[in-house]
């Protein structure tokens, strides 16, 4: 296990695992210490549990977030088991998903994180986002893109995107995208300590 964050610049290393992403949040994980992990039948079972067994279509998938219902949404089979193997990997080699966020996937990010500034009452500026491609999407088809939206201000659980985040992803993105936008509440969320949205982008 690693116990000090290695200089972020030696760890953008070729092959990395996981969806092309900005050069400033790599994923770490080498596809090769992923796929060693040892699946089991406990993992196979969370999995299924888990996963979404058919393709979610960008019209259905508008109609239950608009619905404020997540539940059918979640990965494939293949992509829930691959979630499950690196999260192993994860914690074998940097202890916990929050140090591996913190202190290597985000660190220049969250180096610049005020403490006082997750806060629900805290103005929010378009430089206070930063856009992650999603490494396990959920299960959609039509060539929809998830990306994870990471906040250095905290943001309020729910469907409605801030008008600065809605800035943030028509400067990304541009206007001419479809997108759906949420932050899961509290207890849904992998790592709570780091405020974070979900958004789906279709482009037309």
């Amino acid at each position: 296990m690693l116990t000090a964050a290695a200089p972020l610049a030696k760890l953008k290393t070729a092959g990395v695992y996981g969806l092309p992403s900005p050069p400033d949040s790599p994923m770490l994980l080498t596809k090769a210490a992923v796929d060693a992990v040892e699946v089991t039948a406990e993992m196979e079972a969370e999995a299924r549990r888990l996963s979404s067994a058919e393709a979610v279509s960008w019209e259905r998938f508008k109609q239950l977030v608009d619905a404020k219902n997540l539940k059918p949404l979640g990965r494939s089979y293949a992509m829930q088991v691959t979630y499950e193997q690196h999260k192993i990997q994860m914690l074998r080699e940097y202890g916990s998903i929050a140090n591996y966020l913190i202190n290597y996937a985000l660190a220049e990010f969250i180096a610049e994180t005020k403490t006082d500034g997750f806060d629900a009452g805290a103005a929010l500026a378009v430089g206070d986002f930063m856009f992650r491609a999603n490494d396990f999407p959920y299960h959609l088809c039509d060539n929809v893109e998830h990306w994870v939206l990471w906040c250095k201000k905290r943001l309020v659980p729910g469907f409605e995107a801030p008008a600065a985040a809605v800035e943030a992803i028509e400067q990304r993105f541009g206007r001419d995208v479809q997108w759906r936008y949420f932050v899961n509440p509290v207890h849904r969320q992998s790592v709570p300590q780091l405020s974070h949205a979900h958004v789906f982008i279709k482009r037309t």
